[in-house]
């Protein structure tokens, strides 16, 4: 899977940027998959919370906006276009 100059190999489990490999960890790999497969569509908390964690999951914590800025730390802090943006009051965003 491709978006602008980030890649991930659902084979190998592979990440890059610009061609620099990206080290995730389970959670945030799978965050990042859900986000890739959802190009330019906003994604609220509750889609993420049912795609990416356990049916269980208590969507009122703030787990999942700290699994995106540890993920926005990965793959956009040293780049200078950002890719991951949030919409404020809905969720976040895979855009250029």
């Amino acid at each position: 899977m491709k978006f602008a100059d980030l890649t991930m190999d659902p084979v190998t489990r592979k990440v890059t940027r610009s061609g620099v490999d990206i080290m995730l960890t389970s959670k945030e790999y799978s965050l990042l998959d859900y986000f890739l497969r959802r190009p330019n569509q906003v994604l609220t908390r509750t889609m993420i919370s049912e795609h990416v964690w356990e049916s269980d999951f208590d969507a009122v914590t703030n787990v999942i906006d700290v699994y995106v800025k540890h993920l926005r730390n990965k793959i956009d802090k040293e780049f200078e276009k950002k890719l991951i943006h949030t919409v404020w009051g809905v969720g976040y965003i895979l855009k250029e």
